[in-house]
């Protein structure tokens, strides 16, 4: 129960590009500076943990470049573009043991400090937590979701509190958190490194134009229930890392006192 859980970060980072949806940043913070920030609270979040991170920099300024090169990563770098550089962390990814956790960031993610101990926590307890078969819909179908592969997705979205896009979803707890399942995901989830391996051909797919939607859809349909679901996928309650886009701020957490934590740190 109480085993380590070594985490492989691949970050990636591009700050030429303000934000592919137009929609804008919270705060008043440039690209650049984001980055930076939200960096910092990755490595906050993992200090205690058993991880190594690889930056994988796409067309990044010279002040960025400086910033990684100070750090203890690994740095990659070179001019990919938004598609292929998914690919590129696929690559990667190939490369890390099977029985290793790949945490897939984007540069736009800020996180709590306790964000990834409590991802750790999911996946220690992970055949306590879903050990048991669930009745869904039909009280004589049993689902069994111990045997599904598991992806954990940090930010608690806040469209799925509007009425039209309500679904019902199994709330589970570890000893630290509550956790809801969810079917939708951006590029920036946790799962073994087996099972990026195994869902190679959908992630690689789902790589052009950035389609999480269809990655979404083909990895866990409909909550994972169905022939159709080929995983399972849970996000902390409230959530643990937030997208840094002002209408999609994970709610209920004070971002911005972490944020002005993690300005202190940089400006240090």
């Amino acid at each position: 129960m109480n085993e380590p859980v070594e985490f492989t970060v691949i970050f990636r980072a591009c700050d030429k590009v303000t934000a592919v949806n137009r929609n804008p940043r919270p705060f008043g913070l440039e690209k650049t500076e984001l980055v930076k920030l939200c960096f910092l609270s990755l490595e906050k979040a993992l200090e205690n943990l058993p991880h190594k991170i690889i930056v994988l920099g796409d067309d990044l300024s010279d002040n960025l470049c400086n910033f990684f090169t100070n750090k203890n990563i690994k740095l990659i770098t070179g001019v990919f573009g938004n598609d292929n550089s998914i690919r590129k962390t696929l690559e990667i990814a190939a490369q890390v043991p099977d029985n290793q956790w790949i945490y897939f960031c984007e540069d736009d993610y800020l996180h709590a400090p306790d964000a990834l101990n409590k991802a750790a926590d999911f996946i220690r307890e992970q055949p306590s937590v879903l050990q048991q078969s669930f009745k869904i819909y039909n009280p004589s179908s049993w689902i069994n979701l111990q045997n599904k592969p598991l992806f954990l997705f940090l930010p608690d979205y806040p469209d799925r509190y509007i009425p039209k896009y309500r679904k019902h979803a199994l709330i589970v707890t570890t000893s630290s958190l509550h956790w809801r399942q969810v079917s939708h995901i951006t590029f920036s989830f946790i799962a073994k490194s087996a099972t990026i391996k195994r869902f190679h051909a959908i992630l690689y797919k789902a790589a052009h134009r950035a389609n999480d939607r269809m990655l979404s859809r083909k990895l866990f349909g409909r909550l994972g229930y169905g022939p159709g679901s080929r995983a399972v996928c849970f996000s902390p309650v409230p959530g643990l890392s937030t997208h840094m886009h002002r209408d999609t701020m994970t709610p209920l957490v004070d971002w911005k006192a972490i944020l002005d934590h993690t300005k202190a740190a940089l400006n240090n």
